[in-house]
């Protein structure tokens, strides 16, 4: 007969399980401009992993690691805490563009000749042709 705990980790909720304990752990017990910084990944074999959002928090967690190991090891849960390994993470962007709703708006005639008049008037042979194939583009669409 299978243990429980064997079930837990077959269906991936052990994980789940640990990782909500871990968070609720870390927003308990580490300073709270820490909280803001870092989001704790894994704590395995005395070993905590916490996940930083850039190169620069890395370098400034790390420089206050032994101080931050001895405040985490005031905690019961923590006490065996030997060391902190770190990782940067960027955290993802709330908010995503959809291309879906990006639609292109052809350009209409008289634009087309509005930017063929006003290159033909231009001094400037690099920005004539660019208007020249700004309007070529424009009449493909």
């Amino acid at each position: 007969m299978k243990h429980i705990s064997s079930y837990l980790s077959q269906s991936g909720l052990k994980r789940h399980v640990s990782n909500d304990w871990l968070v609720s752990l870390w927003q308990r017990t580490a300073p709270t401009a820490l909280q803001q910084i870092c989001r704790p990944k894994q704590y395995h074999e005395n070993c905590l992993t916490l996940q930083v959002d850039s190169s620069i928090w890395l370098s400034r967690v790390r420089q206050q690691q032994k101080s931050l190991i001895r405040h985490l090891r005031r905690s019961r849960e923590f006490s065996g805490l030997g060391k902190i390994k770190l990782e940067v993470s960027p955290r993802q962007m709330t908010i995503r563009h959809k291309r879906s709703n990006h639609h292109h708006r052809k350009l209409s005639g008289s634009n087309k000749k509005l930017l063929l008049d006003s290159a033909a008037h231009l001094s400037d042979p690099e920005l004539r042709r660019s208007l020249e194939r700004l309007a070529k583009t424009a009449s493909r669409s």
